[in-house]
Order: structure tokens, then C-alpha cells, then sequence
């Protein structure tokens, strides 16, 4: 659920390059700009809508969402469904009532790494302000899951960042990352992110997978870093899938005028309109889905992969050659947990760690393709 479009931070990859893309052709699709800023249907139709879904769980999505707490805390009052999740830059997450935030499963919180880091993307003061807040949940008895949300540009050492987020702050249970790509259309630099990924990203996620099976070896934990446990666990099990956000398919989104899209990046896009709160049967979403296309259903680890993100294969903002480059990422990700796959199943079988271990929610809004 969107619950507003509005936001209280102006972050350098997301507003600062929004700005700068105003305008800006997304190849013929029509953009719906009537879409309100926030919630403008009635909470007695989301009630419905979600009565008839045999297991519904609510993600809260914005924008930022706090903003709207008060929204936020009578639709968990008046709405029933298996799980509560939210997607927050945790700047306000201190308005949350006790009896809310318990309710929630899992919480996803926008940080990009360590304090210098955070605040050179986000903000002066943001990053002790999430942690901050982070903490008070536990003191008060947060018992879920809480979840670093990471987006990841040419400023980010991302084994660095991931080692600093799930061992020197003791408030995440898990990491999970998106690439500063495909988003965006005059932010393309073909060499400037070509030398990035070869020198700095890829060498390093491979440095991250070697920290990961470390941790194994020497204390039997599997670290929740969700890329490589959500990938492992495929190459483990042999089992192919689909887009692995569910986007379009399991996941939905209900933008802020009741309209239905796959995801939250697509709202306002009419080409992609699935129904309506008000009139849609969510299981007739399932008829309605949609899947990635070429150049992703012809590629040799697409099964592995499940694709590239709906918005980016539906725009490639980057063109076909800027959409390949970012995928290559993924290619180099996946070689390199292919070539952990005998190391990890001896570990199994010395029982060192589980098959087990590699388990995690399906479809709770982390990118398993970064």
C-alpha cells in the first residue's frame, strides 16, 4: 500500500535525480498524473478488498509512510490480515504506538552502511537518528524482523557496509541491497559505471560472499544477507523462479487512488492499471499478471536470476546496452555463489550449518536481485 507520495528526506539517489528527470520520455506508456499524493478511498473498501484474499499481508509503502501515521494506525486497527510489514527511511518511526509496532511482522529501514555513508546519501543526522529509533523498538519489545534496506552507488564499499550494518549495530537481523541503476535516465554513465563494477562492486561481493562462508565455517551462522541466501537456497534446491520480488504476479501494489499496479514504481502508469480496490476480486489478480520479457526470459540464468526488476525491463531508462551492463552484475553474483555451492553442501553435511538456515520469507519486499 502507498500510503503517500510525500517524503521528509531528499536523498541524492531519489529526489536530488528525480529532479533532474522531469520530463523525460518512458518510451510511449501513459502516466496517470491525477494520482493523489495520498490515500484518497475509503479504509471500508481496503477492508473489503482484503476479506476477500485467503491470506493477505499488508506492506506500508510511500513516499514515506510515517508520515501518515495516523492512517497507518487505523488501517491496523479496522483491517485484518495475516501480516504487517513497512518500508520507512526510520526517521519517525518513534510516532509508531506500542501497540502497533509490535503488531508489525517486519520492518524494512532505508540505510545505506555506516554513519558517514548514510548521511553523504541521506542527510545530515539521519543515520543516528535510525539507529536511534531502532533501539527504542527493541527496548520496548519489537520482536520481528528488521531489515537494512541499502541502495548501493559508486560511494558504497559494499562488503564493508554490510559487515558494519549486521555486526556493529546491534538492531539488524538482515541486509538486503538495490543497485542506483536502471532508475533513473540521465544518470547513465556507461564508463564511469562500467569501471565502478569491474574495480570496486563485483570484486568486493565476492569479498562479502568469502565473510559470508567464513562466518560459516568458524561459528555456524548463516548470516541473513538476502541476495546470497535467497540465491543459495535456489542453487541448492536446483529450483528455478520467477521475478523474486513477486512483483506483478504475488505482490501488487494499491497505489494512492485504490488503482492496482504490480509494484510501487509503476504507479501512475495506466499501461499497467490491474483494477481497482473497489471493483477487483484479488485473486483475479493472478489472471491479470505480469512477467518480465526479453532480454531477461532468453537469458541463460534467468531461472536462476527471475529476472530484472518489472520497471526497469518495462523502461530501460539505460537503453539495451545500460540494461545488459546492470545485469552483468547479476551474472558475476551468481557465478560466484555457484562456485560456493560445494564448499556450503560440505558444511551441510558435516552439519555445521542447515539446509535450513537458508530459509526466509518469500515476497516481503527484499531484493534477492540486487
Amino acid at each position: 500500500m502507498t500510503l503517500t507520495t510525500e517524503c521528509n528526506l531528499r536523498c541524492k539517489y531519489c529526489y536530488e535525480k528525480c529532479c533532474k528527470d522531469i520530463g523525460v520520455d518512458l518510451g510511449g506508456l501513459e502516466i496517470d498524473y491525477s494520482v493523489p499524493s495520498s490515500i484518497r478511498y475509503d479504509i471500508a473498501e481496503l477492508k473489503r478488498f482484503c476479506e476477500r484474499d485467503p491470506d493477505p499481508t499488508i506492506v506500508f509503502y510511500g513516499g514515506e509512510p510515517l508520515l501518515k501515521t495516523d492512517l497507518l494506525e487505523d488501517i491496523m486497527h479496522k483491517v485484518r490480515v495475516s501480516k504487517f510489514m513497512i518500508q520507512t527511511n526510520g526517521i519517525l518511526l518513534h510516532k509508531l504506538s506500542s501497540e502497533c509496532f509490535k503488531r508489525m511482522d517486519t520492518i524494512l529501514v532505508s540505510v545505506d552502511g555506516n554513519e558517514d555513508l548514510t548521511d553523504y546519501y541521506r542527510g545530515k543526522g539521519v543515520y543516528n537518528q535510525v539507529i536511534r529509533n531502532l533501539k527504542r523498538l527493541r527496548e520496548k519489545g519489537f520482536a520481528g524482523e528488521t531489515i537494512a534496506r541499502m541502495t548501493v552507488g559508486r560511494e558504497t564499499r559494499i562488503d564493508q557496509e554490510v559487515c558494519h550494518l549486521l555486526f556493529c549495530e546491534d538492531v539488524f537481523n538482515s541486509v538486503h541491497w538495490q543497485l542506483d541503476a536502471l532508475f533513473w535516465h540521465n544518470d547513465y554513465d556507461k564508463e564511469g559505471f562500467s569501471e565502478w563494477i569491474r574495480t570496486e562492486y563485483s570484486p568486493r561481493v565476492r569479498n562479502l560472499i568469502s565473510i559470508w562462508i567464513k562466518e560459516m565455517k568458524d561459528h555456524g551462522r548463516v548470516l541473513r544477507i538476502y541476495p546470497l541466501i535467497g540465491t543459495m537456497q535456489s542453487l541448492l534446491l536446483n529450483e528455478p523462479t520467477r521475478l523474486r520480488c513477486g512483483a506483478g504476479w504475488t505482490m501488487f501494489n494499491i497505489q494512492t487512488d485504490g488503482n492496482i499496479t504490480p509494484c510501487p514504481v509503476m504507479a501512475g502508469m495506466r499501461d499497467f492499471y490491474l483494477g481497482n480496490i473497489k471493483q477487483t476480486n484479488p485473486e483475479d489478480l493472478m489472471s491479470r499478471a505480469v512477467h518480465v520479457s526479453g532480454p531477461c526470459t532468453d537469458c541463460s540464468i534467468c531461472s536462476i536470476c527471475g529476472g530484472r526488476c518489472l520497471y526497469a525491463n518495462v523502461t530501460k531508462l539505460w537503453g539495451q546496452e545500460g540494461f545488459e551492463l546492470v545485469c552483468n552484475t547479476v551474472h558475476e553474483l551468481v557465478g560466484a555463489l555457484k562456485d560456493a555451492v560445494p564448499t556450503i553442501q560440505q558444511l551441510i553435511a558435516k552439519q555445521q550449518i542447515s539446509l535450513e538456515d537458508f530459509q526466509y520469507p518469500k515476497y516481503n519486499s527484499c531484493e534477492i536481485i540486487p
